[in-house]
């Protein structure tokens, strides 16, 4: 018997101002429509990463960080990425970065396996950062995730009022999706990053 696909969406939070971390998380596995629960929990250092589980099959690790740039002792500027904790502001321009990791909690290979993780409003997908550390297919929706594709496009009326198609831009991004090439075997952990710049 065939597993079934396994579909997780993350509903995200605001980026402008301070940010808390209040945002709705969701999965379902179709066709049973289970639900999930989110917790967030934070440690010492305030970091506050959002936990979901669902079913007992999956947990969802999502971290938000901070890029900084820094200049060392030799006068090297680097950048480095700090986890942003609960509560932090963040400013028109800075570049934020996403890392979404799912395990599979269940003693089965999960086939199908679909991650889905929606772009802010408030912020600007930044193209080609999206990766993932295992085969999958990176697609992205333009449409509020009713559709995706590996490039999205748009129909732009010229001048001469002839329609051409378009690469869309990046600020019309809406999610992007992880969609893996294989099963995700038991107690596997796969992470997913992207970029965003903040309007």
């Amino acid at each position: 018997m065939q597993e079934n696909p396994l579909a997780i969406l993350m509903i995200t939070l605001g980026m402008i101002g301070n940010l808390s971390w209040t945002g709705l998380a969701m999965a379902s596995v179709s066709p049973l429509g289970e639900t999930a629960n989110a917790t967030g929990s934070c440690d010492l250092t305030g970091s506050c990463p959002l936990f979901l589980t669902q079913g007992n099959r999956v947990a969802i690790r999502l971290q938000l960080y901070l890029s900084r740039t820094v200049e060392d002792e030799q006068g090297n500027v680097n950048t480095e990425w700090v986890e942003l904790p609960a509560a932090a502001s963040v400013q028109p321009g800075e570049v934020l970065r996403y890392t979404i990791a799912a395990q599979n909690q269940s003693d089965r290979a999960i086939a199908n396996f679909i991650l889905t993780q929606p772009i802010p409003d408030s912020v600007v997908y930044i193209p080609d950062s999206s990766q993932i550390d295992t085969d999958a297919e990176i697609t992205y929706s333009i449409d509020n995730g009713e559709t995706f594709t590996l490039n999205p496009t748009v129909e732009v009326t010229l001048e001469n009022g002839e329609v051409e198609t378009q690469s869309a831009p990046p600020e019309t991004y809406t999610h992007l999706r992880w969609t893996l090439t294989n099963p995700l075997p038991p107690s596997t952990v796969v992470t997913g990053q992207f970029e965003v710049r903040v309007q």
